[in-house]
């Protein structure tokens, strides 16, 4: 969640706010009108010490983004690591990459749905994670932007086995959806309250960074 300022910040201070949590710019459309989905898999282990970022976005040394992505329900992603989060819940980062080209008129609620119909927990060695595939009762009611926030509106249930797991959950969701809009902040409702209160977390403070990898 963005943090609001109090009525009597500073205006440097509200940009300060602004910027937390950045972003990555929207996928671009193809002439042929398709789009490359922006998924957000958990990031394997040996990802953040293999291929660390430096703040500027470039990969420390010569770590490699990714390992391919395997098929699920007819469709591939490649093993392209366009961004990465900061470490966030029991220590874990997000590592977002992208589908082959596909025809859809709004990648936010694609993307979503792409993840919970993902019929693998796993992809790839090492793995990226997707907790959210679990969750096929998920359903995505709308993805809107407001500003500089999306609201992520789902209905159905979530399923998940620890608190490391539901913070996965709603990090992966937040960061999918974000990266779909060129987003910098979210909002993730669940039958319209909020997800974190449903899944027992506690408040969020801020956005998670997201870093673009600079190759």
């Amino acid at each position: 969640m963005l943090l609001a300022g109090c009525g009597d910040s500073s205006e440097t201070e509200q940009e300060q706010t602004e910027d937390t949590g950045s972003s990555i710019p929207q996928p671009e459309y193809d002439a042929d009108d398709s789009v490359r989905l922006p998924l957000a898999m958990i990031s394997p282990a040996e990802q953040s010490q293999d291929a660390p970022l430096e703040e500027d976005g470039s990969l420390e040394g010569s770590g490699a983004p990714g390992s391919p992505v395997e098929e699920s329900n007819g469709q591939q992603a490649h093993e392209i690591e366009i961004a990465r989060t900061e470490a966030f819940g029991c220590g874990d980062t997000l590592s977002v990459i992208q589908t082959v080209p596909m025809v859809t008129e709004d990648p936010a609620v694609a993307a979503l749905e792409y993840l919970i119909s993902d019929e693998l927990y796993s992809h790839g060695s090492p793995a990226f994670g997707n907790p959210l595939s679990a969750s096929d009762e998920l359903r995505v009611d709308s993805v809107e932007l407001e500003g500089d926030t999306v609201t992520v509106q789902l209905s159905g249930e979530t399923v998940t086995r620890s608190e490391c797991e539901s913070w996965q959950i709603l990090t992966q969701i937040e960061t999918t959806a974000r990266a779909a809009t060129g987003a910098t902040g979210s909002e993730v409702l669940l039958e319209g309250q909020p997800l974190a209160e449903v899944l027992g977390l506690g408040p969020t403070q801020s956005p998670v960074e997201i870093r673009e990898i600079i190759d």
